[in-house]
Order: C-alpha cells, then sequence, then structure tokens
C-alpha cells in the first residue's frame, strides 16, 4: 500500500505531506467500494475519518430544510473527502454520494492523531492548507454574492471543464457558442 502514498488530492488537507507519514496512513487504511447512487456518509454522521478516493467520482452536497441541493464539490481519483473530521472529530458538514461505481480508502481519525503525534512538523503544513481553502471559500462567496446567474453558471461549467481535463477527459469536440442550439 506504500505505493499509493503519494496520491493524495492537490487540494486535499492530506496532499504533500512527507512520503512516511502518507504511506503510514494509507498502510492500515481499508478499502471501501461504492456503487453509483450509493451515499458513503450523510451530512450530521459521525466524524471517525476520512476517504481516499482511488476509483470514481464523487459528489459532496447539502441540503436545504425545504429539500433543495447545493453541490459542494464533485471529486475524481486522487481526492480525499470527510477531511475535516480528521482534525476535528465533528459530524459531517455534508452529505456524500457516489456518480459513478467508486473505491475508497479509510483512514480513520485515530491512525491521523498517532501519526500526528510522531511528525509534529505536520501542524504547519495542514496551517496552510486550511488557509488556501479559507481563500477559496472567500472566492465562492464573493462568486456566489456579486456574479450574475449567467455568470455563475458559466464558471460552474469552466471548473466542470477543468475537472475533466484533470482526469483524462479530453473535453467537448465541439466548441458551443450561445448561437448553438442546446
Amino acid at each position: 500500500m506504500v505505493a499509493r502514498a503519494g496520491n493524495f488530492g492537490a487540494h486535499s488537507i492530506l496532499s504533500g505531506l512527507p512520503s512516511e507519514f502518507s504511506s503510514r496512513l494509507l498502510a492500515r487504511a481499508p478499502t471501501i467500494s461504492l456503487e453509483k447512487g450509493q451515499t458513503l456518509f450523510e451530512i450530521g454522521a459521525i466524524g471517525d475519518g476520512c476517504y481516499w478516493l482511488e476509483e470514481g467520482v464523487l459528489k459532496v452536497s447539502v441540503a436545504s430544510s425545504q429539500g433543495a441541493e447545493r453541490i459542494l464539490a464533485i471529486l475524481g481519483p486522487g481526492s480525499i473527502v470527510g477531511e475535516l473530521a480528521m482534525l476535528d472529530g465533528l459530524p459531517r458538514s455534508a452529505t456524500v454520494q457516489a456518480l459513478r461505481d467508486s473505491k475508497l480508502s479509510f483512514v480513520a481519525r485515530s491512525i491521523f492523531l498517532e501519526c500526528l503525534a510522531d511528525y509534529p512538523k505536520i501542524y504547519s503544513h495542514l496551517v496552510s492548507i486550511l488557509v488556501e481553502r479559507m481563500r477559496q471559500a472567500d472566492d465562492e462567496v464573493a462568486a456566489a454574492s456579486f456574479l450574475s446567474l449567467k455568470a455563475r453558471v458559466a464558471r460552474a461549467l469552466l471548473q466542470f471543464a477543468k475537472f475533466g481535463r484533470a482526469h483524462g477527459d479530453p473535453g467537448p469536440t465541439a466548441h458551443p457558442t450561445q448561437d448553438s442550439p442546446g
């Protein structure tokens, strides 16, 4: 399992960790399989660890009290989901569901805390990643507050296009325009 150590997602709290730390986390990580449409965890569930997505695609979302869903992220191979629970042990802040059949590795919070005790220099790395996430959240709030609906849709489509290209999808073969039939 050590060969997987360098594969944590680029924007994950666990990305860029020293290989001895990440390989130790993954060495005892059981594999979990999800079928398309299956829920990994729901908002409010116990936050007992995180999952490394080896194969598949996951949707991270929240729902309003009226049942309206807001997709927070679409995650592909190499991504980590549920990592905030690694730090605070609080309940899940979103629901995660498989959009495709998926294979994940589960990293228990207890193992993460054990590793942190042995590698205290990791804390500065975690702070840097959290600051980056806060800046991304600020950008998202600004976009939601100031961009028109069309601009927000265009921004979301660009983000999805970047996601596909980053995971081997060459993108559309034709270049749509506003005059293209829908």
